[in-house]
């Protein structure tokens, strides 16, 4: 897996993104792609009345830019120290609103990687606000390092999860027959593959009403229609990544239950990475993250991927 793409990582000197840095250093080696570090800030306003009465002064500039490299020299110390065969790091520090950045960054990156929570969020927040605005609005496979890391000026909190070493393994998918998920399982072979890991394809559905025949109850004609659905929905969308990648161990993983976000938030336990697209045939044309996927990078056990399949190579 090689790619002249970069993979950018969204830093703003929090825990949870020099976490998300160490991540994408990760997802660069395997893909033998340059890792750009991102500090998109805003500088201090200083006036009176409305906003569009103040402006920045040249002082406050110039120590929010010394600030902003001071920073971004020190992820890119941890990093180097993390990974010392990873040699084409860079920083920037762009002006600008950070989610903005790198969604407008995200349409030319192999994949765009976030923490689930910067120096800006609240204790209470299980989403920052700019993993939130990426997830949903980012270009190409995005990726939400989960769980936040506690800031350690502070006392952990309950909505702090435990910050034990992520699982190696394996790769999960979201399976719903929808162009996104198509995309979803591209990327999660490819990733899996490049991981030597395997993929669990997961499918979630219900049996729905269904005559059967004169000689077999209506109930079970439904149950064994909707099993058979579920089966044929995975091994057709597997099929191409399997095509692809003939060494790759899959699991098809239908599962009978009508709580689809419980079963992909409890599928995460256990993932090196689990993989959804924004959004499933369930979800609204105006929507530009689904239930699911929203549900995943607000309370997944580890890093969630949203693959936008309008920029997915």
């Amino acid at each position: 897996m090689a790619t002249t793409q970069p993979v950018i990582v969204g830093v703003d000197g929090s825990p949870s993104s020099l976490a998300a840095a160490s991540y994408a250093a990760e997802l660069a080696i395997r893909r033998h792609a340059p890792l750009h570090l991102i500090y998109g800030y805003l500088a201090p306003l200083y006036g009176y009345g409305t906003i569009a009465l103040s402006q920045p002064t040249p002082l406050a500039e110039e120590q929010t830019h010394a600030d902003v490299e001071h920073s971004l020299a020190d992820a890119v110390e941890a990093v180097h120290k993390q990974h010392p065969e990873l040699v084409d790091i860079q920083s920037h520090q762009v002006p600008g609103n950070p989610a903005g950045v790198l969604i407008d960054l995200s349409r030319t990156a192999a994949v765009t990687v976030v923490g689930s929570r910067g120096i800006g969020g609240f204790r209470e927040l299980l989403l920052g606000s700019v993993a939130a605005q990426v997830a949903a609005h980012g270009h190409g496979p995005i990726i939400v390092v989960r769980p936040p890391v506690p800031d350690r000026r502070i006392p952990p909190g309950p909505e702090q999860p435990s910050t034990a070493p992520p699982p190696l393994g394996p790769v999960a998918v979201g399976v719903d027959g929808s162009p996104a998920a198509a995309a979803a399982v591209s990327f999660a072979a490819a990733e899996a593959a490049a991981r030597h890991v395997p993929l669990i394809a997961i499918h979630v559905y219900w049996p729905e009403p269904w005559p059967g025949s004169e000689t077999t109850d209506p109930l079970t004609a439904a149950e064994e229609h909707a099993k058979q659905t579920a089966d044929r929905l995975l091994t057709d969308a597997l099929g191409p990544a399997v095509a692809e990648h003939p060494h790759l161990e899959v699991e098809y993983r239908p599962s009978r239950v009508l709580n689809v976000e419980k079963v992909m938030i409890d599928s995460s336990r256990d993932a090196a990475l689990i993989v959804v697209g924004c959004r499933g045939r369930g979800g609204f044309a105006g929507m530009l993250l689904g239930s699911v996927s929203h549900a995943l990078v607000a309370h997944g056990h580890g890093p969630v991927a949203v693959i936008h399949p309008s920029q997915h190579p």
